[in-house]
Parts: C-alpha cells; structure tokens; sequence
C-alpha cells in the first residue's frame, strides 16, 4: 500500500533504475474503480501515472532477469513510499 502520493520525479526515478534490467516490469493499481497498468520502464508511462496514498500496487516481472528485477524495484518502491 502506498502511504504517500508518488510525485512525477518519484516516478521517472523509479522508471529510469527499472531500465538497468532485461525483463518486463510493469506497475498495476486500481483507482476509483479503473484499472491502471504501466510499463515502469516508460517514462512517459510513469509520469503520467496518478499513483495516490492509500493506493495498492501490483508490481510483476517477466524475463531472464526477472526474480532480481523484482527484488530490486521492491527495495527502491519501498524507499520511495515510506
């Protein structure tokens, strides 16, 4: 659950250390009952998202490098949500 807004640098900082990885990474949430999912790799993408505090995200991988993709955007979601 995020516990604070995410502002836009938030977001293209997220995106950017996402891009060091070979997998899919995409970011999922529901907002007003709309379903927003993203590749966290595109900046534009992530810019754009309206993640707000109290929403729940889903963060999944896919790919040769996906189980350290995963643990790694945990970790810096983590840092940026607390």
């Amino acid at each position: 659950m995020i516990h604070s807004d995410f502002h836009r640098d938030d977001l293209m900082s997220v995106s950017s250390q996402a891009a060091r990885f070979s997998s899919d990474i995409s970011l999922s949430f529901t907002d007003a009952d709309h379903e927003h999912r993203v590749d966290v790799k595109s900046l534009l993408g992530m810019a754009l998202l309206p993640i707000r505090h109290g929403s729940v995200v889903r963060l999944q991988t896919r790919g040769r490098d996906e189980l350290e993709a995963l643990e790694y955007m945990l970790n810096v979601l983590e840092k940026d949500i607390t």
